[in-house]
């Protein structure tokens, strides 16, 4: 968030200086080409990273290690934990009766335990390209998102959006639908299209209670929270007195009041509607983790896919969600520390423009000294 303020209140200063008529600035064209590049490698990198955390996310919300069975105790992913895995401390193993399978206890049981570990398994069990499996159908998603955001969302008030947005995530559902297949099972010669021809709405549209609640709760965490930071912004800007105290009490209260409903509502609400879609997978599909997609309920009708809200959320207990916030704050430490990096290049490049160039420095001195 911070990175693409930064980088939308830069360009719109330098757009002013291309702009404007009354300076005939010319832009040296070596720290332009530099500070374009920097910017389209930004882009690349933050969709990356986007998208290796919804890949993991999703596979953390459905993987559920049986007993008898771990994918850390086959030949093939052992070395996950005893080469690759600083904190997965030593493995307690137990061998079954047969001797065939070897079950780890604790955070070692599960793939998805740590980035690290996940991103080794897909390479390894899908390819070099494993965490960005089914990336083609989220870039269409994404290129949807935005020609809907432009061409009808932009048309109508703030509360006609929230309507209009619930309805587009609700047609999106088989698109939806297949992007969470694809993401949890192992790598087939289909495409994306081909599972989307082939999968019935009559399937799809039994996500879509799932999805509508997702959309629902989080608006709801998001709303009501930068209500109140809003809210306290004016009184923070007091000096001192009672006035400050109370703005800042307010503020901390918006934030804490987000922590808790994302953990507590948005992140079960996200769960349930991944769980709903893998009670979905038809049974010749074979899932790239452990998870049997039965014990998330039986989803034939609508009527199992409004009942399936509360039986999904029965399945999801404190232990997933304290695992899926640690994989989430990680992402945002990651994201932070990409933002920071690239703030670092962008200033590098600006004062590289600056110095081949001092009228520029002269103009982005005056625009942002008067607040344009």
């Amino acid at each position: 968030m911070l990175l693409s303020r930064a980088i939308h209140h830069t360009v719109t200063a330098c757009c002013s200086v291309l702009d404007n008529e009354d300076h005939q600035i010319d832009i040296p064209k070596g720290p332009a080409f530099a500070f374009v590049s920097t910017i389209i490698l930004c882009l690349i990198a933050s969709t990356l990273v986007q998208y290796v955390a919804t890949v993991i996310l999703t596979l953390a919300a459905v993987e559920d290690p049986h007993e008898g069975y771990s994918p850390l105790s086959n030949e093939s992913s052992q070395h996950l934990i005893l080469e690759n895995d600083d904190d997965a401390g030593e493995a307690q193993l137990e061998a079954n009766d047969s001797g065939r399978n070897r079950v780890y206890s604790g955070k070692d049981l599960f793939v998805t335990s740590s980035i690290r570990r996940t991103l080794a398994y897909l390479r390894h069990e899908a390819g070099p390209w494993g965490p960005f499996r089914g990336m083609s159908a989220y870039i269409v998603m994404s290129i949807v998102s935005g020609l809907y955001t432009t061409f009808v969302v932009s048309l109508w008030g703030s509360i006609f959006q929230l309507f209009l947005y619930l309805i587009f995530f609700l047609c999106l559902a088989p698109l939806s639908l297949v992007l969470t297949h694809i993401i949890i099972t192992v790598p087939t010669q289909r495409t994306w299209f081909g599972r989307l021809r082939s999968t019935p709405f009559s399937l799809s549209k039994l996500t879509l209670p799932a999805i509508g609640t997702e959309y629902i709760v989080r608006q709801m965490t998001y709303i009501f929270p930068n209500l109140l930071i809003g809210a306290a912004l004016p009184y923070l800007a007091h000096s001192s007195g009672w006035t400050k105290v109370f703005g800042t009490f307010v503020f901390v209260f918006g934030i804490v009041l987000f922590l808790l409903l994302f953990v507590f509502l948005s992140l079960p609400a996200t769960v349930i509607r991944i769980r709903v879609q893998a009670a979905l997978l038809p049974e010749e599909e074979e899932p790239i983790i452990p998870f049997y997609s039965k014990a998330f309920g039986t989803v034939t009708t609508m009527r199992d896919a409004m009942f399936s809200l509360v039986n999904t959320l029965k399945t999801f207990n404190y232990s997933d969600s304290m695992r899926l916030f640690k994989l989430i704050l990680k992402f945002y430490v990651i994201a932070l520390a990409m933002s920071t990096v690239f703030v670092f290049l962008f200033t590098l490049e600006l004062l590289w423009m600056v110095k081949e160039s001092p009228a520029i420095g002269q103009y982005l001195k005056d625009a942002f000294s008067n607040g344009r």
